[in-house]
């Protein structure tokens, strides 16, 4: 079989032939329908966390079909397709066929396309910040970073009933794609002072106060440490950031979390305790059609064109590339 695999060397890929996997005690044999890139991918390929492993099978975000059923595993039958229930690290489905244990993965219901699908995995990421927000109808939200996690976010947030939505960005493609999912403003953090610009777009009707001037919840959808800082002098009294991404360490001054009581959350792929009540919502929404994520899809390519894609990834031409074998 064949498989997208590293180099070794910084930001490279190859496509060429591999050992096929074996099935084992509690897996599944899969075969690969679709895959995405995750920026954690594109993390990895840039030596961010270290070295790069020579001959590592990058993926995570994919639909796949079951060819075999391993020893010991019930409730799965071949032809059934498979999607992540929870992120439990890097599955190896940038290949022909992986394999999987049962606890990583959840069947899909027929209705659901391959195209929505393969969202599942980061919509546990962009849902499950909306959710630890605790956004109810009526009240304001600011994405910042309309990258695929940030635009899920927009896409969750709408469904909740936050409004209005704001999306940050410093590409007009990212933004003007977050007015097509659901935000009903965006700001290029390159031309305006975002911070004065979203206390002027999201006034309280109960007050001129300044302090009680911003938005009810801040989802941080970029790596840039300096959105940190941004998030915490737009917010208001009470406002909840979430921190829907990973970035590196910054400093802010912890005081103002007190004088603004502000509160702060982490998500990774589902809230804590709920990855995979997360991952079975994600499926229910899409299943439900409550949200459909295939407008994010901007390019289509073969396995055999990995180095493209991640090329165009890393400078900004494409947002989601859905990749097939």
């Amino acid at each position: 079989m064949k498989a997208c695999v590293a180099t070794g060397e910084r930001r490279k890929m190859e496509y060429r032939d591999v050992p096929m996997p074996t099935v084992e005690l509690d897996s599944l044999l899969l075969k690969t329908r679709c895959s995405l890139i995750c920026g954690s991918d594109l993390e990895y390929l840039d030596s961010i966390h270290g070295d790069i492993e020579p001959g590592l099978i990058r993926g995570h975000e994919f639909v796949a079909e079951v060819v075999e059923v391993g020893p010991g595993v019930s409730g799965w039958e071949v032809g059934d397709r498979a999607v992540p229930i929870s992120f439990t690290g890097n599955y190896g489905c940038w290949a022909d066929y992986f394999v999987s244990p049962t606890r990583g993965v959840q069947k899909l219901p027929e209705q659901v396309p391959d195209e929505q699908a393969v969202f599942v995995e980061p919509l546990h990421t962009g849902f499950g910040a909306v959710e630890a927000s605790g956004v109810k109808p009526g009240q304001s939200a600011v994405i910042i970073g309309a990258g695929k996690i940030g635009l899920l976010a927009i896409m969750s947030a709408k469904v909740a009933g936050a409004a209005p939505i704001v999306a940050i960005d410093v590409h007009e493609g990212h933004l003007e794609k977050a007015l097509e999912v659901g935000a009903n403003h965006t700001l290029n953090a390159r031309d305006v002072d975002v911070v004065a610009a979203v206390k002027e777009l999201i006034p309280n009707p109960l007050s001129d106060h300044p302090a009680v001037q911003g938005p009810d919840v801040v989802i941080l959808a970029a790596r840039q440490g300096e959105v940190l800082d941004q998030a915490i002098q737009m917010s208001k009294l009470g406002t909840h950031i979430v921190l829907a991404g990973f970035m590196p360490r910054t400093e802010i001054d912890p005081g103002i979390f007190l004088h603004k009581q502000l509160v702060m959350s982490g998500i990774m792929a589902g809230r804590y305790g709920q990855n995979r009540i997360n991952g079975k919502l994600s499926v229910h929404l899409l299943a439900n059609e409550q949200m459909d994520p295939t407008p994010l899809l901007s390019d289509s390519m073969h396995f055999s064109d990995i180095q493209k894609a991640v090329d165009s990834t890393f400078a900004g031409e494409n947002l989601a590339i859905l990749l097939t074998p």
